[in-house]
């Protein structure tokens, strides 16, 4: 059988010629639809490897410069996700998102397809609308970073960076001054400054991210020097206020000696207590719990921000919210956990003397904040999941990191039928949908409350062993022994924990049966008496 065909001279072979025959084929393909994005992509790199500009691949192949910018992209993108666009998983419209990321860390990109293309099963899955509106929030939604990546308020071990030898000296000086190892690191607003500056920052507020090792290792690094000078200083000061508190108590020995024969005028029983001393000893333990407290606030308030914020929608989540009650104590509800670790609720500043100072939202700042929190989400995973974020703050949050007048003392609590498992519900939520980091911060947090959930259930199971066995005992009071009479107060005491009518009634009902129990055991005395006269 023979085709009928037109045999075409390749000739010369030069940049021009070829170009013509790629544009062809190009054309070719695009009729017959036969080019998936990557194909047509790397046809539209090998028209501008011959010298054409985008402008001019635009104009051979009939289209807009748009378009080729667009299929270009998608060779500055990860490999892994540029097969992606060849089989239809990633649409061409995302490449735009996810070059802008990929220009910031490779990583990144893949991290933000990965919440759309694989999500888990926590999790309520993304479109790719999502990535378009908001690509470097959806990066930071699964919890954990790319190598390199960094976020403010994170704990991050001290051995995760490259210390030079200055800094280790610093880090070496640190623990031997407090007498314990230095184990995990955080960046803060101050940082965040300087490395903005140097263009290593990118993002803002709470989806602010620190890209780079080295410029990590820097940062730690002058952390340290910061530290040890801080930490000199106020050994110095400490030694001089010993040395004048010292200096004061001999004084005052030498001038009561002559009063005082047994010289130990003032001394109660060893040496003076300076009461100046023993106030900045106390203020220095608040200003380190308060630290303690806000680090851990920012770092839980970051990880429910971005970890919670879209659940999916199931039947653990549901019985949650069934049995708290947040939107109708909002303003409460934030001011127990969001406004200690949310983002915008927690201004810092960095001072003077280089500390950074943390001030929180009042009750009203941090209600509206709460609902302007709430009012953003649109689809039922994230309607929900604000919710449970919200909830997790106001059960995990520290108030150590403020004053005692400052705290609330609001507490949610659950009720209904499924009151009983939200508690351990709200902590499985959390364990399941945590980074590691976070989860490994909240652990004694997570331990005690298992604990208490634990002794809470032990106490459900005695009152409700206790209910079984006082049916019906009313009618059985009087066949009751003594070891029974005892079983059943301590019954009451577990079922009633506060007095009623009924408790009153059968109180009486045992107290009388004891008595005849008692009157019952008495020996009868059958001995008649003797007469005088006998």
């Amino acid at each position: 059988m023979e085709l009928p065909a037109i045999i075409r001279p390749a000739g010369t072979g030069d940049d021009e010629e070829q170009s013509d025959l790629l544009v062809e084929a190009l054309l070719e393909n695009d009729l017959r639809r036969d080019l998936d994005p990557l194909a047509r992509a790397r046809g539209h790199q090998r028209l501008i490897d011959t010298g054409l500009t985008v402008k001019g691949v635009a104009e051979r192949l009939q289209t807009t410069q748009a378009r080729v910018r667009e299929h270009l992209r998608i060779l500055k993108l990860p490999e892994e996700l540029q097969g992606k666009f060849a089989s239809g998983e990633i649409p061409v419209r995302a490449v735009k998102p996810l070059g802008q990321l990929a220009g910031i860390h490779p990583g990144l990109a893949i991290a933000a397809a990965q919440q759309v293309l694989d999500p888990g099963e926590a999790y309520e899955p993304y479109a790719w609308v999502d990535v378009e509106g908001a690509p470097l929030e959806l990066a930071l939604a699964g919890g954990e970073l790319p190598e390199g990546v960094y976020r403010p308020h994170t704990a991050y071990p001290i051995g995760a960076f490259a210390l030079g030898e200055g800094a280790s000296k610093d880090l070496a000086a640190i623990e031997r001054m407090l007498g314990r190892a230095v184990e995990h690191i955080q960046f803060d607003a101050s940082d965040i400054a300087q490395v903005r500056a140097l263009g290593a920052a990118y993002g803002e507020n709470w989806h602010t991210v620190i890209v780079g090792n080295d410029v990590a290792a820097q940062l730690v690094a002058d952390y340290l020097a910061r530290s040890v000078k801080e930490l000199r200083k106020r050994a110095r000061e400490e030694r001089k206020l010993a040395r004048d508190t010292q200096a004061s108590t001999n004084g005052s020995s030498a001038s009561g000696g002559a009063d005082d024969p047994t010289g130990l005028a003032g001394t109660g029983n060893g040496a003076a207590i300076d009461p100046e001393e023993a106030r900045r000893a106390e203020r220095e333990a608040e200003r380190r719990a308060r630290e303690d407290a806000t680090r851990f606030n920012l770092e839980l308030g970051r990880a429910v921000f971005t970890s919670l914020s879209r659940v999916r929608v199931d039947e653990p989540v549901l019985k949650v919210l069934a049995s708290v009650q947040i939107v109708g104590e909002l303003a409460d509800v934030a001011m127990r956990g969001a406004r200690y670790g949310f983002p915008g609720s927690v201004t810092e500043t960095t001072q003077k003397n280089g500390k950074t100072k943390y001030v929180h939202l009042e009750k009203p700042q941090a209600e509206q904040h709460a609902n302007d929190y709430l009012r953003g989400a649109t689809k039922p995973g994230e309607i929900a999941g604000r919710q449970i974020a919200l909830l997790a703050m106001a059960t995990y949050a520290d108030q150590d990191a403020v004053a005692v007048s400052s705290r609330s003392w609001h507490q949610v609590k659950a009720s209904g039928p499924w009151a009983v498992e939200a508690d351990w519900l709200l902590d499985k939520l959390v364990a399941d949908n945590l980074p590691e980091s976070a989860l490994a911060l909240l652990a004694p947090v997570l331990e005690k409350r298992k604990a208490e959930q634990t002794e809470r259930a032990a106490a459900r199971k005695a009152r409700e062993e206790a209910v079984s066995r006082l049916e019906g005992i009313e009618a059985r009071i009087g066949e009751l022994t003594a070891e029974e009479l005892d079983r059943a107060e301590r019954d009451l005491d577990a079922v009633w924990s506060r007095w009623t009518p009924e408790h009153t009634r059968l109180r009486d009902g045992l107290a009388a049966r004891r008595a005849e129990l008692a009157a019952s055991d008495k020996p009868a005395d059958d001995t008649e008496p003797v007469s005088a006269e006998q």
